[in-house]
């Protein structure tokens, strides 16, 4: 479906036949897990893949599972191997590329390191595929990795190379792409509204999120050129520290470097 418009009170739509469609999400948004967290599940996760079964058992149930938890969780780590050939932790980044039901790539990027340097990530792999391709890529993101929709073509389609950044360059990719995402648009409104620049008609009655939506883009497109406007430079700073974890992703960056985080691709 293609939205044609949207009212005060109703959505309009008519069939979009033959268009990509983008990728949904149905979460809110959420803090995300800190990065130290992940590497903590990622330790614990490998733990459990290495252990003999009996002593993943006795691990799992230390940790609080009990019989039925402990025997999913083992179910499941045996489960991915079986698909992959590897479970992905905190020293193993796992890349895996497929065709959907529709005959199009999916990269599925398997990184328990949290939201906070997974959304990040995501950015600057759609913005070097766009670079690179020309194309736009659906794109979601999540606790536990990052999934790529790509459109089918008759290049091949990338692989564990296009997650590999150099750290040092990573911060400036990432603050590239963010300018033109959905989340800066929706950080800059919050900020305007804060700021009493997306002012009501009527004070007594709450405007409709669509239309703050409306009068946020057009103030965004005015304000975007001018780097230095308070209220894109609040914006931008919320995405970069609030939400993402830039120096996490460049930490995991030079992990990889160094080989004390492996990057493995499976097909």
């Amino acid at each position: 479906w293609l939205i044609r418009e949207i009212t005060h009170d109703r959505v309009l739509v008519t069939p979009a036949p033959g268009q990509v469609g983008r990728m949904p999400f149905w979460k809110g948004d959420s803090p995300g897990r800190p990065v130290e967290l992940g590497r903590a599940v990622g330790a614990f996760t490998r733990e459990i893949a290495a252990a003999p079964a009996a002593a993943a058992r006795a691990r799992a149930r230390r940790a609080g599972l009990d019989e039925w938890g402990s025997a999913n969780l083992l179910a499941y780590l045996a489960e991915q191997r079986q698909a992959t050939g590897h479970v992905p932790d905190d020293r193993t980044v796992l890349v895996e590329r497929f065709r959907d039901e529709l005959g199009d790539w999916r990269l599925v990027v398997h990184s328990p390191f949290g939201a906070p340097v997974n959304a990040p990530w995501a950015l600057a792999m759609t913005a070097r595929l766009r670079e690179r391709h020309g194309v736009e890529v659906s794109s979601m993101h999540s606790d536990d990795g990052i999934v790529l929709r790509l459109p089918d073509g008759d290049a091949e389609p990338p692989g564990a190379e296009l997650a590999v950044f150099e750290a040092d360059e990573i911060e400036a990719v990432v603050t590239a792409a963010v300018s033109g995402s959905a989340l800066f648009a929706a950080r800059f409104r919050e900020c305007a509204a804060r700021a009493l620049l997306l002012p009501r008609r009527d004070p007594a009655r709450r405007t409709p999120l669509w239309q703050q939506r409306q009068r946020a883009n057009a103030l965004l497109q005015v304000a975007g050129q001018y780097g230095g406007f308070p209220i894109v430079l609040e914006a931008m700073r919320e995405c970069l520290q609030d939400v993402f974890d830039v120096p996490g992703l460049a930490g995991l960056m030079r992990d990889i470097a160094r080989r004390s985080v492996k990057v493995v691709e499976v097909e």
